[in-house]
């Protein structure tokens, strides 16, 4: 109360934002403000219409204020009114608010009457506040908070962010730890219950949660038992497996798809005790005061924190004596949920603890962002809120030699007039700044003087005093904004231009050109000229050499293990195909950008070098093929929920492998795409006008959750990546590329010389029955004997990740990964078989996606999953399905390290030839390039 009234007191323009944990007190505290500071009239937003109805009495009796002798009786009640439809004309609005002195409305039912109806009975009102304010970046409730831009907001929530990354606005004045929230009581403690079923996780949640409700029951607690599912149909599904389960406890139902007697009856049957469970879908929800709703069955996890937080919220309310220690009983969430709740769900998880740090983790970054903006003090412009900026990853960079700098500068170079925000955004300690220039322009289409074209730009400038660097960063991409860097860094301020800015494309591996600019400066009848995709070739001329210059190159490659794009031209711009969603993010990619300009060990001719220059694929490379597989963005663009369907069942697309079906050096190449259910053939041909592939069994459909289309139709669309020999692929839909080196070979010292003795070298897979004489068998012994793994799984068969993986977390807070590919020999004796590396090549280009390593853990809980319920067997040799849960939630929080090994017992070491150690070679370096991952060989003697 005390912060709100501190808040005010400073005539602020800003909603005020304050945090409080649920059952902490925020209806009280309205109370308390509304009565200290004696307001006006009072609107109330609140979310749902079980909230208007409970809040309302609340306010109407002023809570616990006056029997805590806060407020001394005889104390004269507010008239509360509550809004539950639309008015009829300004009037009937008018003449209600009159009669109240608080008026508590949902979104829906104020957004019910008409514009000047709404307007004329919001402008009774002399303060706003809303309850469950996380709603706020919802058009229809930033709608109505936007009425109250010339008043006093204040926002109240248990959870200030959202899981769309928006932002709720305002100023966060005040945050109640929920530390001290569970010190104090407020908030109950709450056991955690993980259940590991892949067969039936919700008879196993049910079986686990009934079972805890009944020793609750029996040993005197008033406990109720929610079941959460995300669908009506789960909830019709469920409900019988808890009739069958627990008939004594009367289960029943609600959700949106009953009557509203029937939800009415559901909710008596609770309330009266006359039933213990009620499988729901979202109601209860925010603010629901039902203290006794102590047991969670969690059947379908929520995805994102906030909305985690605000559920768990409901179950850790306090209560009577007659209440105790709630629980949540959770089976392993959907792979897509908040990063943030991987922390929560793992086994050994102290919900008392983590759920404290998330909350405030969440809370200060929220407060982070709320102090980085209070650095720009009173500066921050009303009329556009940093929040809401989303600059690009540029900048023109210059190099500076005074000790400081003076932003303020710029209102001289653009006047005063132009300034749409004024005075200019400035944030000392980080020493960054930013504003908006208004400009108006005469139209290009006539010569008139009454109409104008208005254009506004955005301009950041960012200062590193380490380095002596200006950065600046606009909208306005026409000019390298010279005349602002001298005037706020001084008039020697030099930009940095020239062939120097190409040194930002250091260090990233496979540098492919997409776009590149040249100007020739000879001829005047071809001054510029522009080149993409295949045709960037020629921007690397060599008999022209000395006529032509390159003004501008945008290239695409990896970086540490990470695919990576940047561009760059001579005039000193730089810039990145991505948008970041703060200004804090373009800082850091600033700083990187700045570590590269300064360096000047970096050779720019080392970088143009080292480019790979895309062809257009018109004839078949005369060249192996060793491998097919989905583009990068099909991994990185590609729901879990898109299925494959051909021959009448369905499959993951992201678990289904390409694999091609003949290594052949000519003609067309033939693949499948196969899954553990069916194989479909594909065919793909090069002509004179690129690469085309049809199904030669019938197409496969893709079904996305809007959408349906062909297997073919996605190949033409996105692409599809053939690795062939020496260092060659070809993707983007059909350009070559090959870098411009001589890959030495393998070494032979490299090879790892195992003793067959025992081993059928002709048999690769140890199959269900794990039979001792395969090679696989052999090398997963070899494996477990390397180090203490976590994880060590058989993952052989189709759109397997490798034949055999292996996870470990390291004490550096490191997860190694180990894809071991196994192959067995052509023949029954080692030799040098270049054939028989084609396919092990392959597989190890293939991995190298595998290195974001919670997308692997993915894929192999799926396919454990299919291979429990359509096989009843299991991949584990060593940990089990508890061991990969855990590892799923702490995967994220690590870093991750890729080793690829491949194992080809038909590999003789002492004769291995060239072809096959140039084959070698090329895998070892395509996958220390692309992920930062070693490579190991094993063979015979």
């Amino acid at each position: 109360m005390h912060a709100v009234a501190g808040y005010w007191a400073t005539a602020p323009t800003q909603p005020a934002t304050v945090v409080m944990p649920t059952a902490t007190g925020k209806t009280d505290t309205m109370n308390a403000i509304f009565a200290a500071k004696r307001l006006g009239r009072l609107l109330v937003i609140v979310p749902t219409d079980a909230l208007r109805a409970q809040l309302g009495r609340r306010l109407e009796t002023y809570g616990v204020l006056p029997e805590l002798g806060v407020l001394e009786e005889p104390v004269l009640r507010p008239v509360v009114g509550t809004i539950e439809h639309g008015f009829s004309s300004k009037y009937a609005a008018v003449d209600f608010a009159g009669r109240c002195n608080i008026i508590v409305s949902t979104v829906s039912a104020l957004m019910a009457s008409a514009e000047p109806i709404r307007r004329a009975l919001v402008d009774e009102c002399s303060h706003l506040f809303i309850d469950e304010a996380h709603h706020v970046a919802a058009a229809q409730w930033d709608q109505i908070r936007g009425y109250f831009d010339d008043r006093h907001v204040v926002q109240f929530t248990a959870t200030p962010f959202r899981a769309d990354g928006k932002h709720l606005g305002g100023r966060l004045i005040f945050a109640f730890p929920l530390r001290e929230a569970q010190r104090q009581g407020y908030f109950s403690k709450i056991d955690y219950i993980p259940v590991t079923d892949y067969a039936d996780p919700d008879r196993a949640i049910a079986v686990t949660a009934i079972e805890r409700l009944r020793q609750d029951l029996d040993g005197g607690y008033d406990h109720l038992l929610m079941a959460r599912v995300k669908t009506k149909v789960r909830a019709d599904d469920l409900i019988t497996l808890y009739q069958e389960l627990a008939p004594d406890l009367a289960p029943v139902k609600i959700h949106s798809g009953e009557t509203k007697k029937q939800r009415t009856a559901a909710l008596q049957a609770i309330h009266n005790r006359d039933s213990k469970i009620i499988v729901c879908v979202d109601m209860l929800g925010e603010g629901y005061d039902l203290p006794a709703l102590k047991i969670a069955a969690i059947h379908d996890a929520h995805k994102t924190l906030p909305i985690t937080l605000q559920f768990i919220g409901r179950f850790a309310r306090p209560g009577a004596d007659n209440l105790a220690t709630a629980c949540a009983v959770v089976n392993r969430p959907d792979p897509e949920y908040d990063p943030s709740l991987r922390q929560l769900y793992a086994d050994d998880a102290d919900w008392n603890h983590v759920i404290r740090e998330l909350a405030q983790t969440a809370v200060g970054l929220q407060q982070e962002i709320s102090e980085f903006e209070a650095g720009f003090g009173s500066s921050l412009p009303e009329e556009i809120p940093l929040r809401a900026l989303e600059p690009k990853l540029s900048t023109v960079v210059y190099q500076t030699r005074f000790t400081d700098w003076t932003p303020e500068a710029a209102e001289h170079v653009f006047g005063k007039e132009r300034m749409l925000t004024h005075p200019i955004a400035l944030n000392q300690q980080r020493n960054l700044a930013w504003f908006v220039i208004k400009d108006h322009t005469e139209v290009k289409w006539g010569n008139l003087k009454t109409v104008e074209d208005i254009h506004h730009d955005l301009y950041i400038m960012y200062w590193d005093r380490d380095r002596n660097l200006l950065y600046l960063n606009s909208s306005n991409t026409d000019s390298v904004h010279k005349e602002l860097a001298k005037a706020v860094s001084g008039s020697d301020a030099e930009i940095i231009q020239g062939e120097a800015v190409y040194r930002v494309m250091a260090h990233v591996n496979r540098l492919v050109p997409t776009n590149v600019g040249l100007i020739d400066v000879r001829s005047r009848a071809r001054r510029f000229s522009m080149h993409v995709g295949a045709d960037v070739t020629e921007g690397f001329p060599t008999a022209e050499a000395q006529t032509k210059s390159k003004t501008n190159i945008f290239a695409r490659g990896y970086e540490q293990g990470s695919h990576v794009g940047f561009g760059a031209s001579l005039k000193g711009r730089i810039w990145s195909a991505k948008t970041v969603g703060s200004l804090h993010e373009w800082v850091q990619w600033c700083d990187h950008v700045g570590t590269k300009l300064t360096d000047d060990t970096i050779s720019v001719d080392e970088v143009m070098k080292g480019f790979i220059r895309p062809q257009l694929v018109r004839e078949r490379p005369p060249l192996a093929v060793l491998a097919v597989d989905w583009p990068l963005n099909v991994y990185l663009n590609t729901s879990d929920e898109t299925m494959l369907l051909y021959d009448g069942k369905t499959y993951p697309l992201l678990d289904t492998e390409l694999q091609v079906t003949d290594h052949n050096t000519t003609g067309p190449i033939l693949f499948e795409a196969t899954t553990p259910h069916w194989r479909a053939p594909y065919q793909a041909t090069f002509h004179t006008d690129g690469l085309s592939i049809r199904a030669l069994d019938g197409d496969v459909a893709v079904i996305a959750p809007r959408s349906r289309t062909t297997l073919t139709d996605l190949f033409d669309d996105r692409g599809v990546k053939f690795y062939f020999e020496e260092e060659t692929t070809v993707e983007h839909g059909g350009f070559l590329l090959r870098p411009p080196r001589n890959t030495p070979p393998f070494s032979p010292t490299k090879l790892h010389v195992l003793n067959w003795a025992g081993t059928d070298i002709k048999k690769e897979s140890q199959g269900p029955h794990r039979q001792p004489d395969s090679i696989q068998y052999k090398i997963i012994q070899m494996v477990r004997a390397e180090r203490e793994w976590d994880l060590v799984i058989d993952d052989d068969g189709a759109g397997e990740a490798a034949d055999i993986v292996a996870l470990a977390i390291l004490d550096d807070n490191t997860l190694l990964i180990r894809l071991v590919h196994c192959k067995y020999s052509s023949e029954p004796q080692p030799g040098a078989r270049v054939a028989d590396l084609y396919e092990l090549c392959g597989q190890a280009h293939k991995s190298v996606h595998w290195k974001r390593g919670t997308e692997l853990i993915d894929h192999l809980t799926r396919r454990e999953r299919h291979r429990r319920s359509e096989h009843n067997r299991t991949g584990f040799e060593v940990g089990n399905e508890t061991t990969l849960r855990a590892l799923q939630h702490r995967a994220r929080y690590l870093r991750h390290r890729l080793e690829i090994a491949v194992v080809q017992p038909g590999l003789s070491a002492a004769k291995v030839s060239q072809p096959q150690l140039q084959l070698l070679a090329c895998a070892e370096v395509y996958v220390y390039e692309t992920a930062q991952a070693t490579f190991d060989v094993y063979c015979s003697a």
